[in-house]
């Protein structure tokens, strides 16, 4: 059986490792990449060889084509492996790759070009009878009268998109000409391309894809079908296998509808085909993603086949040795992808260095990652910090599984979306698969108050740091009192704390309740206390002044004088500002992507100031109050910091209201 004996990987991040993973099992060779920001990646340590890239932007580094192709020339590797993401659907760098006389580990490029243009795939679909939804194409001027023909609600989309990038959903027709200006410039900006489409949009509908493998010599099976409905801004949070939705019947026909469009362009490598799935179980043709995607290992999980040692061998001209009756899906897997992002700050980007991590090592769970200590998350690319992927006999057991593997993970160093997560399995509407690809629109993250449980679980993190040996906890306490009196400070509230000790723990008394916390273990800065006879881990992080106790994925600071019964418990969480508010500056690292106004315009509360793309997002920056702009401190490209001071605003007065432009909403107009 022919192998490579080394590849390039032309990636960054968990995917990097993943393949290198995989490569190191088949003995094949591995050469990383890498830019600054990088540096500590895991991908880079793990890798047989590591090229470091200069530069700062995505052209000079990652999306360097010839400089990519002339490093694995020089390393001497025979393919290059592009992951996801960056140039894995770009078909010019598959024919470069080729050109170089190197293999390129994916489709060809014109199966690339043909399905990654999302309107001739969507016309291939069309011609094969496979439904498709009603759609109309052209320029952004063009499709305003064109939009009458479809109706609203609908869907505005880049024609070379993907990942998200250039969608967005219109209910009315005012709304329209601002969905197609933000979409035209995310499809040039991501996508060099700004040819858009609008659609029919599907409301309570699912998103759900077929997974799909050939080779060169004629040879396409599938592996069956990934639920992919649960996202937010169009990204995918958690994923499954199988959909709990599909029947025989629905997964035959999915299946046999992927494979038809598989075979009508004699597809090579992992493809994956998107379907929209209503509530009646009709479905559309959506896209066809020509790559490996994000979500794999679930696929991988219940079919027992490493998909990227698939791909390692198709590209190396091996025919595939399975057959299709060798798929059978075994038991329920599901992903949750673990994000830097601040859940209650809506979910705004979270950069930094990653000091301390702790993730969960449950039987049954499988985390990918790029992390370890000391890892740097810059603002430059998307916010994927892991995977972590159950597998379990059914949905309920790997539900369970995976909401107790999040609970045992924390990141010190910067926020992350596991607390969304946790409240997002724990739902009962999504225990009981009532989901679509709009079910997160209307689930409002609740922010839970844990400051009983930090107070009780700093108490025993305090003397059990002490305890050499296994005798009673409370022996080593020395100025403890049986009912001790505890003054508690939450986010600068005073309230009041009573305790008891027992035997094997410690009852503490809050608003007329009781809360028992026993059976402590302590190990490695991993606290575990049984609360109320319900098991709950904490991490414990010490720093100069402070303690920091993680729960549930939240963070807290804890501060204590305990001689006079005394905690504090902080979020450190900004106060909203009643003044009015002169500075705005930058609450996240990123790149000024547009700005809206101008210094004398008068810009009214909540109309957009500048937008800023961070971790491959954008976030509009609004105007807290009805102001004039005085001064603008950034300009569109520039990147900009944490902190930033980015406009200045006064107050309206009878001296400054004369003006001739307003901002409201996001729009300009001349004020007459």
């Amino acid at each position: 059986m022919k192998q490579f004996t080394k590849i390039l990987i032309a990636n960054r991040g968990e995917i990097a490792v993943r393949i290198i993973r995989t490569a190191r099992k088949k003995g094949i060779r591995t050469v990383a990449v890498y830019t600054e920001a990088d540096r500590m990646s895991l991908h880079v340590s793990q890798a047989d060889e590591a090229v470091f890239l200069k530069g700062t932007s995505l052209d000079e580094t990652y999306l360097n084509q010839q400089l990519l192709i002339r490093i694995a020339v020089e390393k001497k590797a025979e393919a290059i492996h592009p992951g996801y993401g960056f140039l894995a659907e770009n078909a010019s760098f598959a024919e470069a790759v080729a050109k170089a006389t190197l293999v390129f580990i994916g489709p060809e490029p014109e199966q690339i070009r043909l399905m990654g243009e999302k309107n001739t795939a969507i016309e291939l679909a069309r011609s094969l009878n496979i439904p498709v939804l009603e759609s109309v194409r052209g320029t952004k001027n063009e499709l305003p009268e064109k939009a009458k023909e479809i109706g609203f609600p609908l869907m505005v989309k880049a024609s070379a998109g993907g990942g998200g990038k250039g969608m967005f959903i219109v209910s009315s027709e005012d709304k329209l000409q601002t969905a197609l200006d933000r979409a035209e410039r995310q499809s040039i900006d991501y996508f060099n391309n700004g040819e858009l489409f609008i659609e029919k949009y599907i409301s309570n509908a699912r998103h759900i894809e077929v997974q799909l493998l050939g080779d060169n010599h004629g040879n396409l099976i599938h592996l069956y079908e990934r639920e992919c409905s649960i996202q937010r801004r169009f990204q995918k949070i958690v994923e499954e296998v199988p959909s709990a939705f599909s029947d025989d019947d629905l997964r035959t026909k999915l299946c046999s509808a992927a494979l038809k469009i598989g075979q009508a362009v004699a597809y090579r490598g992992l493809g994956t085909v998107e379907f929209l799935v209503d509530e009646n179980g009709d479905f559309w043709f959506l896209e066809m993603n020509t790559r490996i995607q994000v979500e794999h290992p679930v696929t991988e999980a219940v079919t027992g086949i490493d998909l990227v040692e698939q791909q390692l061998s198709v590209a190396a001209g091996t025919p595939l040795q399975i057959k299709q009756s060798d798929i059978v899906l075994n038991g329920h897997a599901i992903e949750a992808r673990i994000c830097a992002e601040d859940v209650e700050k809506d979910f705004r980007p979270s950069t930094g260095v990653v000091e301390k991590l702790w993730f969960s090592k449950l039987a049954g769970l499988r985390t990918d990652t790029f992390i370890q200590e000391q890892t740097e998350i810059p603002p430059f690319y998307d916010s994927l910090l892991a995977k972590q992927i159950v597998h379990a006999p059914n949905r309920e057991q790997a539900i369970d599984l995976l909401w107790h593997s999040l609970s045992e993970t924390a990141f010190a160093g910067l926020q992350t979306n596991i607390p969304f997560l946790l409240q997002l399995l724990a739902d009962s509407r999504f225990r009981k698969n009532e989901i679509s690809t709009s079910f997160l629109n209307n689930f409002p993250f609740q922010h839970l108050e844990n400051s009983v449980s930090m107070a009780a679980a700093y108490l025993f993190f305090h003397f059990f740091r002490h305890k050499k040996q296994a005798e009673n906890l409370w022996q080593h306490i020395g100025f403890w009192r049986q009912n001790m009196h505890l003054t508690v400070w939450i986010d600068g509230r005073e309230t009041e704390f009573g305790t008891l000790q027992h035997q094997k723990g410690i009852d503490i008394y809050f608003q007329d309740k009781k809360y028992s916390f026993e059976e402590a273990k302590w190990d490695d800065q991993k606290l575990e206390l049984k609360i109320d006879g319900l098991a709950a881990v904490f991490f414990i992080q010490e720093k100069q002044s402070e303690t920091r106790i993680f729960l549930l994925g939240k963070s807290y600071s804890v501060r204590s004088n305990l001689v006079h019964g005394q905690i504090r418990i902080e979020k450190k969480e900004k106060k909203l500002q009643k003044h009015f508010q002169q500075k705005i500056k930058s609450g996240l690292f990123g790149k000024v992507l547009s700005l809206e106004v101008t210094p004398g315009n008068q810009v009214e509360e909540g109309a957009v100031l500048l937008t800023i793309e961070s971790m491959k997002t954008e976030f509009r920056i609004l105007c807290p109050q009805t102001s004039i702009v005085k001064k603008v401190h950034v300009g569109a490209g520039e990147m900009i910091k944490d902190g930033q001071l980015l406009v200045e605003l006064e107050e309206v007065t009878s001296r400054n209201v004369q003006l001739q432009l307003t901002v409201v909403k996001g729009e300009t107009f001349t004020k007459t």
